[in-house]
């Protein structure tokens, strides 16, 4: 069974929202994505400190300045990417150099707002190295092109969002924010097939750095299985709203989540002790 999409069928049936649910709903979820993805790049502010940052301008003590602006450029870079998904455009390389320029704008690095890179660089700790500077054009137009034909050969959406996002952050076609950015063209496109957005929780950090470095040698099945779990995530939180009963309507398919959920969490048992293992 397809969890993800069998509970993506339970959500739509009770759409349309009500516009007030809508949008509590579309504010928890971009505030959770802001806080997560630039934790994920190593932000300190915690999920209150970025609301009340957000909501009342208010700077948390003793946190870095950058920290501060991320968060506020961040929000920027949703608020386009909800109009893009508002005026259902496709996306396009003009998308993708808008959502860097909106991350960068007022940091140290604005100076690279924007523009695909003129020099070679390194993905720290990873072992493949990013194109050269000359051939990044002709690779941003392949990714784009390749993501159309994809769509038009009806590849399962989440698969294809997976990679898209996997050899976007591999042509790492910017100096900086080449994660954010990567994460809002995923979601972008997320939204775009219908789907909840994926919030990538930093505590997924390794299991997603190792799955982007399994996709840059070809291998996606990693990476696509992180952006499943994660779009589950979501879409159980949206049904905790608008469905709480849900569970017992759908007793079959509540049984295989609630397996799922047993599974991952005995292999993450497994993972920590073994990591504790190799501290020993």
């Amino acid at each position: 069974m397809n969890t993800v999409n069998e509970l993506k069928k339970v959500l739509d049936s009770k759409r349309p929202l009500d516009p007030v649910t809508t949008k509590s709903l579309q504010d928890d979820f971009m505030l959770r994505y802001n806080q997560a993805s630039n934790a994920i790049e190593g932000n300190q502010l915690t999920l209150i400190e970025t609301r009340v940052l957000l909501e009342n301008g208010i700077t948390a003590k003793g946190k870095p300045f950058k920290d501060h602006l991320d968060v506020i450029n961040h929000r920027e870079a949703i608020n386009y990417l909800l109009d893009i998904v508002k005026a259902k455009e496709s996306l396009s390389e003009r998308h993708i150099k808008e959502f860097n320029a909106l991350l960068l704008k007022g940091t140290e690095k604005e100076i690279y707002a924007g523009k695909y890179r003129s020099v070679p660089v390194m993905i720290q700790g990873a072992e493949h190295i990013p194109p050269q500077p000359y051939l990044l054009q002709n690779a941003m137009e392949r990714l784009i092109e390749q993501n159309r034909l994809d769509k038009e050969n009806q590849t399962p959406a989440l698969e294809r969002i997976a990679k898209l996002h996997a050899d976007f952050v591999g042509i790492h076609p910017f100096v900086d924010g080449n994660g954010r950015t990567g994460r809002l063209i995923m979601n972008l496109e997320l939204m775009n097939a219908g789907y909840s957005i994926a919030i990538i929780e930093p505590t997924d950090r390794e299991n997603y750095y190792n799955a982007l470095a399994n996709a840059d040698k070809g291998d996606y099945q990693a990476i696509t299985r992180l952006l499943k779990d994660s779009v589950q995530r979501s879409i159980e939180r949206e049904l905790q709203v608008i469905y709480p009963q849900w569970q017992k309507d759908y007793p079959k398919l509540a049984y295989e989540v609630a397996k799922k959920k047993e599974i991952a969490e005995k292999k993450r048992e497994i993972s920590l002790n073994k990591e504790q293992e190799r501290t020993l």
